[in-house]
This record gives C-alpha cells, sequence and structure tokens, in this order.
C-alpha cells in the first residue's frame, strides 16, 4: 500500500511541504479526513470519489507516519506531545476511537462522528467504536443509524460468545436465535448506560 507511494506525493497529498513536523502532519490529515468524509457526501458519485480520496489521504498519513520519527517535535505544548506519543503506539483504529472520545466529550459530535467511522473503517470488528458512534448518533437524532450501529455491536459480541461457546448442539440454534434476540435489548440498554458514564452525561 504505502510502499507504492514516493514520500513526495504523500507531502503533496497531505497539502504538506517536505519536511512537516509530525504534528503537522497530524493536522493535516484530520482536517483533510473531515473534507473528504464520505458521510458528507449524498450523490453516489460524490461518495465514490471521496472514498478514493480518503484512501490516498490513509495512503499518505500512513507513509509519513513510518518515514517521520515521532519525536521530531520541540516540546513546547506537553499536553498535547504526551498524548501523541501515547496514541501514536496504538493502532490506526484506537487511534480514531481515542479522538473520537474527546471529541465527544468536548461536544464536537460531527468530528467524533468521522472519528468513529474512520476506527470502524480500519477496524471492522471494533465493538466499542459502534457503540460509542451509535451514541452519538442518538444525540443527534439520527435514530436508524444510532439502531444500526448497537445492533453491529451486539452481533459482533453475538459472534464472539458463539465462537467461544461453540460447543452447544446444532438442534438448540433456534432457541439461541431467539435469546440472542432478548439479549441483544437488554445488551442496548446496558450499553446506553455505560456510554453515558463515559461521556459524563
Amino acid at each position: 500500500m504505502s510502499d507504492r507511494l514516493n514520500i513526495n506525493d504523500a507531502y503533496s497529498i497531505l497539502e504538506l511541504k517536505p519536511g512537516a513536523s509530525p504534528t503537522q502532519v497530524k493536522q493535516a490529515y484530520r482536517k483533510l479526513v473531515k473534507i473528504w468524509h464520505p458521510d458528507r457526501f449524498s450523490h453516489p458519485h460524490q461518495k465514490q470519489e471521496a472514498e478514493e480520496k480518503i484512501k490516498q489521504i490513509n495512503e499518505a498519513y500512513d507513509k509519513l507516519k513510518s518515514h517521520l520519527p515521532s519525536s521530531a517535535d520541540p516540546p513546547t505544548q506537553t499536553t498535547h506531545t504526551t498524548q501523541t506519543n501515547i496514541y501514536t503506539s496504538r493502532s490506526n483504529a484506537e487511534l480514531f476511537y481515542n479522538w473520537g472520545a474527546e471529541n465527544a466529550k468536548q461536544g464536537r459530535y460531527q468530528e467524533a462522528l468521522a472519528d468513529f467511522t474512520h476506527a470502524i473503517r480500519l477496524n471492522p470488528n471494533y465493538i466499542d467504536a459502534y457503540k460509542y458512534r451509535g451514541f452519538i448518533c442518538s444525540q443527534l437524532g439520527y435514530e436508524y443509524r444510532a439502531s444500526s450501529d448497537l445492533n453491529k455491536a451486539a452481533q459482533i459480541e453475538a459472534r464472539l460468545k458463539n465462537k467461544q461457546t461453540h460447543s452447544a448442539s446444532p438442534s438448540s440454534r433456534s432457541s439461541k436465535t431467539s435469546r440472542r434476540k432478548s439479549k441483544l435489548k437488554s445488551l442496548l440498554e446496558r450499553f446506553l448506560h455505560w456510554i453515558k458514564r463515559l461521556a459524563g452525561f
């Protein structure tokens, strides 16, 4: 992926000059992701174009991130540098999840949605990202999207539990399905309590 990309092309895609600091790279990346986020476009052609652009932006960011040392910035803003160092040691999906959580706590819901969506794109089984995004959608009044995310989170959790307890006989599958549906409701209720505590509501 990012190996095919020239370092100068990566800077150009992120609209940066060569030699930009890791902080500048991160800021440029986040700005472009918000501009080109496919959820911002309703027309299928525009959405497809945005998805292609996001792929390029991700590729450029990955290239620059692996090329730049994380300690290249002078430690002028101690809180931001320590936060950045913590995040860069984690996976990309978790990085976006953390950004989303920060934005949600500060009431920047649209930014939080974009971050959680990106985390899910990087890790389609990221249960907490689905849950948090579902909560944000419900806060914004996107009830359909909220229930879709919460259902997806519950399905992934159920799938993981099924893998762990796969020793059950095939005859019990139909009863399992009805039990799963009733568990789904309680999972959603517990999730809403958990996410409200987490976000401080």
